[in-house]
């Protein structure tokens, strides 16, 4: 018998009006991509040890064992399937496997795309078959006890040995112990460890180096090494983040990885790049793909929360007709709709930023800069807004929201874990401060500006430094693309020239102590990041609304950008007010221009997340499922808790009757 909730999610996508086929194969990257995550996710769902029924109920070991089970089986079915390495098969294979990370995560990641990046012609024919074939497995070692985005304050060290031709890898102290990688703990065989190059007695940076931190056979660790995971943690705990502590390990010359500089056996340091930075390459990748990654996650906590929302029911807004729906309330669409466009908004541009990413040229400095500061800002602002909202959509669901069978906190904790990974957020938002610091100086002096700051020299040469600057008349006028696209920049451009002024303000009165002064200013850097982010996520999630869509769907697209680029103003008023790009007045206009948008898409919410493709495996929610069977689908979890396995609980009789018993 059907329910009444899932009548009512039924009767929501009936009511839609949308064709959202075109969206789906949009953010999936065309039809074969989506068909082949579909073909890859009816293998994962129809296989009994990759389904991932339980994953609520399972304790820390039992989460890790089970997680290793599956990691087998996966292997043996990419094997099965004849899937490669980087292609777009074998990446939704992976995608399709699991919404949370495993022991294998970062070799299928990091360590394989370190090795065939940073590894020389005979690196990449050596170790290359020993990872596709699962031979070795593998982890990336950077992040140290004592030091994390400070990569330049790395203390692990690798001293080169001309006399044997060896490195002599070793931790010094306490804080040099790598700490956090994930794999490292009990799965990993080998590592690729971060660790500053000394040749006879000269720092020449951090460079990476291929170790062995267990036997083949025993799997036991190899001499000098010390490693183990770093215990439970608030989420990720399938995956076995470690500690490795290495005491004078010697490895060949030949396992510093050499794509980009090497050691002669005479020790010599020969660079095979002009650049300085082609070493950031794996780190690069992980942050352009973390961008879309977060509107994939953010996607996934506002489908429970909006289908949720659809049907659950709660008091009246005409006291003569029946309860209404929570998602009838506008209070609730200002809270979640905006949520939807986010994820679109990042899904998009991070699309875009990993076209960048594939398209850049390791040589060209001027592009890895702008990469870098473009992938730092935009992970920055990615990751911490995608926690801040996932958690909006956790409340929305009310008491079962706080429920790990609604599936979002799992969401959460595995999204949270982003913010800090590859990168704190606020040294993030300084380093791409640094860059537009640059651009200003190049500005000043008379330089042109290209490629992504290209914008940047119009507002500073078009627009007064101080005062009010508004670039419309009328408020309205902000439903008008192309006008809010100006409003960002304008807002970034003049938060940057800020940034400059007090910086140039703090370095006189500090004299030559830059960094002091560098630190005095990094609240007005930080907030400059923040709008060059905010600017450069906006107009290329406009970029959407040039699709070959539909009429209908163009036209709802529309709306659901206009309505990101206002609820950000909405946001984050002080950006815009400081700068004199909007005026006070202009608030109370954009807060009803984003509820007029509220009132377009609310009629089409639940199909545009159904839009998104996330199977109910994948969700592992109660509330989220697509069939909408809310309560039914929680009692029967509720059920298969181990504590409702028996009718009485294990030490009643033993704790609590005798003292229910006592005289005391």
């Amino acid at each position: 018998m059907t329910s009444h909730q899932t009548r009512l999610l039924q009767q929501e996508r009936q009511r839609s009006r949308v064709n959202f086929e075109e969206l789906t194969l949009l953010l999936y990257g065309g039809e074969e991509s989506y068909q082949t995550f579909k073909e890859m996710e009816g293998v994962v769902s129809s296989d009994p040890i990759l389904r991932e029924d339980n994953i609520h109920l399972l304790s820390y070991e039992e989460g890790f064992k089970v997680a290793m089970q599956r990691s087998k089986r996966a292997v043996e079915l990419f094997k099965e399937m004849g899937l490669e390495f980087g292609s777009d098969r074998a990446w939704q294979f992976w995608r399709a496997l699991s919404s949370e990370s495993t022991p294998i995560s970062l070799m299928l990641s990091m360590f394989s795309h370190a090795v065939y990046g940073q590894g020389s012609d005979a690196q990449r024919e050596k170790w290359w078959p020993l990872v596709t074939s699962f031979k070795i497995l593998g982890c990336y070692a950077q992040t140290e006890l004592g030091h994390g985005s400070f990569v330049r304050g790395l203390e692990t060290r690798a001293e080169y040995d001309p006399r044997q031709e060896q490195f002599v890898l070793h931790s010094p102290t306490l804080t040099s112990m790598k700490w956090w990688p994930g794999t490292m703990g009990k799965t990993a065989t080998h590592g690729l460890v971060i660790a500053r190059l000394f040749l006879a007695g000269k720092d020449c940076g951090n460079q990476m180096f291929m170790v062995q931190l267990r036997d083949l056979t025993t799997h036991e660790p190899m001499p000098g090494i010390t490693v183990g995971t770093i215990g439970p943690k608030m989420g990720y705990n399938k995956a076995d983040n470690g500690f490795l502590a290495l005491d004078k390990v010697r490895v060949p010359r030949e396992n510093m990885m050499a794509r980009f500089c090497e050691v002669t056996p005479d020790g010599r340091f020969l660079s095979h790049t002009r650049s300085k930075k082609p070493s950031y390459g794996t780190m690069l990748w992980v942050r352009a793909n973390m961008v879309k990654s977060q509107g994939r996650f953010l996607s996934a906590a506002v489908t429970i929360a909006i289908r949720y929302s659809a049907v659950r029911q709660q008091g009246h807004i005409d006291p003569k007709a029946g309860e209404v729906a929570v998602l009838d309330y506008i209070s609730q669409q200002h809270l979640l709709l905006p949520v939807l466009a986010t994820s679109l908004a990042y899904w998009h541009a991070g699309n875009w930023l990993g076209q960048f990413y594939r398209s850049h040229a390791p040589e060209n400095a001027a592009e890895i800069q702008e990469l870098h500061a473009t992938s730092a800002c935009l992970k920055a602002l990615t990751t911490s807004t995608a926690a801040k909202e996932i958690e909006t959509c956790r409340r929305a669901c009310g008491g079962h929201g706080y429920s790990q069978f609604s599936g979002i906190p799992a969401i959460y904790t595995f999204v949270s874990a982003g913010e800090i990974y590859e990168g704190d957020a606020l040294v993030l938002h300084l380093q791409t401060a640094r860059y537009l610091m640059k651009a200003l100086r190049s500005f000043v002096s008379g330089k042109a500006l290209s490629g992504g700051i290209k914008y940047l020299a119009f507002w500073l040469t078009n627009a007064p430094e101080t005062g009010p600057y508004r670039v419309f008349k009328d408020s309205r006028a902000l439903v008008d693309i192309q006008t809010l696209i100006s409003v960002f920049e304008c807002a970034s451009a003049r938060l940057t020239a800020l940034a400059g002024k007090q910086l140039d303000l703090f370095t006189k009165e500090e004299g030559v102590n830059h960094e002091r002064a560098w630190n005095r200013t990094s609240p007005w850097l930080i907030r400059a990041s923040v709008a060059h982010a905010e600017y450069v996520i906006f107009s290329k999630f406009t970029s959407i609304l040039d699709s070959s869509v539909n009429h209908s769907l163009r036209t709802l697209l529309r709306h659901i950008v206009i309505l990101y680029g206002l609820w950000r103003i909405e946001q984050n008023p002080l950006a815009f007010l400081e700068t004199g790009t909007l005026k006070p007045s202009d608030m109370r206009d954009v807060h009803e221009l984003v509820i007029e948008h509220l009132k377009m898409i609310r009629p089409e919410a639940v199909s545009l997340v159904d839009a998104f493709g996330h199977p109910d495996r994948q969700l592992h929610s109660a509330l989220g499922s697509y069939d909408g069977d809310v309560y039914t689908r929680l009692y029967t979890e509720a059920k298969k808790d181990p504590l409702n396995q028996t009718e009485v609980a294990d030490g009643i009789h033993k704790y609590l009757k005798p003292l229910m018993k006592s005289k005391m």
